[in-house]
């Protein structure tokens, strides 16, 4: 009884998952109406899944927005039959995991599609003062980095720091 029970279970869990009647009885060695009926059956509640389109819709996002957050790990829907499809669990949860997973590391704020981990000021400061942004292991990389070009390069460093010099003595 209790491997029957397992296997119930099992097939409820790969069913919730977005797989296919057809692909349950190809992997528990049944026809898909034979699936159908135990799920049925012993099946809690039914999962339905929504298209990427309607979600979008229902969300208020855009299909794009949708697609980076996919892209980014935030939200995983599944594709059984080649176009995403989100549970309305999972779409109820994209709301929170948006506000969760989509903030800035440096500040906190909420970053906008196609930043990666900082939001627009965070990102600009960072281009701009690129050494200041660095945390402390980072910087130790970057300084070690640096003593090791010197030493392969001893004449460019010699005129690079040359150059350097005449310049701060010229504003002097």
């Amino acid at each position: 009884m209790n491997r029957v029970s397992s296997d119930i279970e099992l097939l409820i869990r790969e069913r919730n998952k977005g797989k296919s009647l057809r692909q349950l009885g190809r992997m528990f060695g049944r026809s898909y109406e034979g699936v159908r009926q135990i799920l049925a059956k012993y099946s809690p509640s039914r999962v339905t899944f929504l298209p990427e389109n309607t979600v979008a819709v229902k969300l208020g996002y855009s299909v794009e927005w949708l697609i980076q957050l996919r892209k980014e790990g935030i939200i995983n829907p599944t594709k059984p039959g080649g176009h995403w499809l989100y549970s309305e669990e999972q779409v109820r949860q994209i709301p929170s995991l948006v506000a969760d997973m989509r903030r800035c590391e440096r500040c906190g704020e909420p970053r906008p599609p196609g930043y990666r981990k900082f939001c627009r000021e965070c990102s600009r400061y960072r281009r701009e003062h690129y050494y200041r942004s660095l945390s402390l292991e980072e910087k130790a990389e970057y300084r070690k980095k640096c003593v090791a070009w010197r030493k392969a390069n001893p004449e460019k460093w010699k005129e690079i720091s040359s150059r350097a010099h005449r310049k701060s003595r010229a504003r002097v």
